[in-house]
């Protein structure tokens, strides 16, 4: 069947005509919404190590498609090239769809009520309409040839950016998040009236909660945040100097607790009553606790005053299994080892999270090191500031530090962070009403997501703490539930648990 040269003239022309229009609008749009469009290649699982080159390189190759396409010289190879790059956009979408370990929301610019199965068929009728000129214009063969060639080509490039763009993401992570849907949303939240609470434990049917303030007040709210009770804590012995006390929960024992004055008590959930288990004066910072005759605790060495951790058996004469060497000093071994002291309890391992760098410590139950794993953020060293106060000797921070992970929590296999550091392509007006948890699998010691925590009535997150169905979160007053989509349930991996422990 012969074909008019008049037909393949005005079919050139509408197809060029299409793609000018398309290319047009689309390259404008993104350069108009530039930055909203950098953050949504950020957030592809495929481009994400390569955002900013691509979102530059997208709109400048649709431009000069537009000018090319408008030379009826070079008309004809600019639908050649304008044909591949639909290839390629349309691979990338199948990708998504069908590789990807998410599939993001779809981009804004063109047609961008259009979800990602209507970008694929709108993509796909511009490479058909290519491959129409492509024949009329060369012939069947010619464009068996072409086919052949530019799907390889084009295949191969999508595949290899996604397979390098991941293995980056995993070994290297330059400091890119990722915010798949179906992570985690607020499901309840309550009124506490109060800003002094802080989340003393959770079990399986209630959230205890304890106050700064009223320090031997115990606090106990259904899963639910509806019904709330309260209690006193009654201590066997008060002759210590205290200077604060704190309370603990797990199961069905409490523990209160003053680190300055070395002391701990444990007691019963049934009547609130507490017993001396450690009144040996020695000191501590910060404490996680085991099980019912063990803890773990951060102390300071008596000459220099450095962090180190320690082991504490108590049942019936107090042993200790110290580490100094788990926590690494880099400017003053005091302030700069700072940081979280969490036990995942479903795999015995100790996990502490440093402060001031991007690192946490992943140890066995006797305290040997596991591994040091890396928080997704660039910062290696301590930036803090000491100074010595000449009269007394004592040290203080001399400036604000750069906090880099402020709160941790644990649950199952995953370690969720509270970063204080936006990451790339992440939107600052988004940033500046929210916090952010980054998710990590502490077994594998990788990377896994983000969720953001939204300030709630004006409050940012100050406590958290992490279960197997949901994070609790303290903002201000208010006491939320973050419920887990499948997103992060999927992630959950379980050992032999202890009874009741899930």
């Amino acid at each position: 069947m012969k074909v008019s040269n008049s037909f393949k003239t005005n079919l050139i022309y509408i197809a060029a005509l299409l793609h000018i229009v398309l290319f047009t609008y689309a390259a404008i749009s993104k350069l108009l919404d530039f930055q909203n469009f950098q953050i949504q290649l950020g957030q592809s699982p495929l481009l994400s190590v390569y955002a900013s080159v691509i979102s530059l390189a997208v709109p400048a190759v649709e431009l000069v498609l537009v000018i090319f396409l408008m030379i009826p010289k070079y008309r004809v190879m600019a639908i050649y090239d304008s044909c591949f790059l639909m290839f390629l956009f349309t691979v990338y979408i199948i990708l998504i769809l069908n590789f990807t370990s998410f599939v993001p929301c779809s981009c804004g610019g063109v047609l961008e009520k259009l979800g990602w199965k209507e970008h694929l068929v709108f993509n796909m009728a511009f490479v058909l309409l290519g491959l129409i000129v492509i024949t009329l214009h060369k012939g069947i063969i010619h464009l068996l040839k072409m086919t052949a060639i530019g799907g390889l080509l084009g295949t191969s490039l999508m595949v290899g950016l996604f397979l390098s763009s991941e293995d980056i993401m995993l070994k290297e992570n330059p400091f890119i998040r990722r915010f798949p849907q179906g992570t985690a949303a607020q499901v309840a939240q309550l009124d506490l009236r109060n800003t002094d609470y802080y989340i003393a434990g959770v079990t399986a049917e209630h959230i205890y909660l304890g106050n700064h303030k009223a320090q031997l007040q115990i606090f106990i709210i259904d899963k639910n945040l509806k019904n709330r009770r309260q209690f006193g804590v009654k201590l066997e012995r008060e002759n210590f100097n205290f200077t604060h006390i704190t309370l603990r929960v797990h199961g069905k024992y409490f523990y209160a607790f003053d680190g300055t004055a070395g002391v701990v008590y444990r007691g019963s959930t049934s009547d609130w009553k507490a017993k001396v288990i450690n009144d040996k004066k020695y000191a501590f910072n910060d404490i996680a606790f085991i099980d019912v005759d063990d803890v773990i605790i951060r102390g300071q060495k008596p000459k220099d005053h450095t962090n180190i951790l320690a082991k504490v058996t108590g049942k019936e004469s107090m042993q200790f299994v110290i580490n100094d060497k788990l926590l690494e000093k880099q400017i003053d071994g005091f302030f700069d080892t700072d940081g979280t002291l969490n036990y995942s309890f479903d795999y015995d391992r100790m996990i502490y999270v440093y402060h001031y760098r991007n690192q946490y410590i992943v140890a066995d139950k006797n305290l040997k090191l596991l591994h040091r794993g890396n928080t997704i953020d660039t910062t290696t060293k301590a930036r803090i500031k000491i100074a010595t106060i000449q009269k007394s000797g004592d040290t203080k921070l001399a400036a604000p530090p750069y906090l880099v992970n402020k709160l941790s929590g644990v649950t199952s296999n995953l370690l969720l962070v509270n970063s204080m550091l936006r990451g790339k392509f992440e939107n600052k007006k988004v940033w500046d009403n929210a916090t952010v948890i980054d998710v990590y699998d502490f077994t594998s010691y990788q990377y896994l997501l983000s969720f953001y925590v939204h300030d709630y009535n004006g409050f940012r997150m100050k406590d958290l703490y992490a279960t197997h169905d949901a994070a609790y979160i303290i903002s201000g007053p208010y006491l939320l539930k973050y419920g887990y989509g499948e997103r992060i349930k999927s992630k959950m991996r379980y050992e032999e648990l202890p009874a009741g422990n899930r």
